[in-house]
């Protein structure tokens, strides 16, 4: 393993030296062109960078693009499901309308016939009122009649009494 990392120290410094002298060679290539071949290597390296820019941009737009697309599916899909959904819910909503309008109804026809009932109860009660009073008053005669036949009883009974049973009686 150390001959290895030997060997491989010996070849960086051999590649080093063969990098330096591309460079010196390249430097030479550029003074003996000139000033023109470096005005020229100048543009060349801004269109390279411009190219690379311009690639960047081309590829983040790609993205986007292909990300946009895979969003207006998801949402299309989403757009899709929500209206059958409403379709569902527009027949249960018929259906739940049809349900409360025979609810209501049928509540119309329960408060009519309670109503009805509230007339018969009242007039019943009335009559309950009217048939109390002269049950009432027939009470009253009849204990008044049961008093004077106590009292005529009274008097046939005890004949000599007569003061006390009047006084008792009247």
């Amino acid at each position: 393993m150390q001959s290895a990392t030997k060997e491989l120290d010996k070849l960086r410094e051999k590649s080093g030296a063969i990098e330096s002298e591309i460079r010196d060679l390249q430097n030479k290539i550029l003074e003996i062109g000139g000033v023109k071949l470096r005005s020229q290597k100048a543009k060349v390296d801004g269109i390279k960078e411009m190219i690379d820019l311009t690639n960047e941009q081309l590829t983040k737009a790609e993205v986007g693009k292909a990300k946009s697309e895979k969003d207006s599916a998801k949402l299309q899909q989403t757009i899709e499901t929500n209206e059958q959904t409403i379709e569902g819910l527009g027949a249960e909503l018929e259906e739940l309308d049809s349900v409360l309008s025979a609810c209501q109804e049928d509540a119309a026809r329960v408060k009519e016939q309670v109503d009805l009932a509230r007339d018969v109860v009242e007039q019943h009660q009335q009559a309950l009122e009217d048939m109390k009073k002269e049950l009432d008053e027939k009470m009253t005669l009849i204990n008044e009649f049961r008093a004077k036949e106590v009292c005529y009883f009274l008097s046939i009974l005890s004949p000599g009494n007569k003061a006390e049973v009047y006084i008792l009686c009247f």
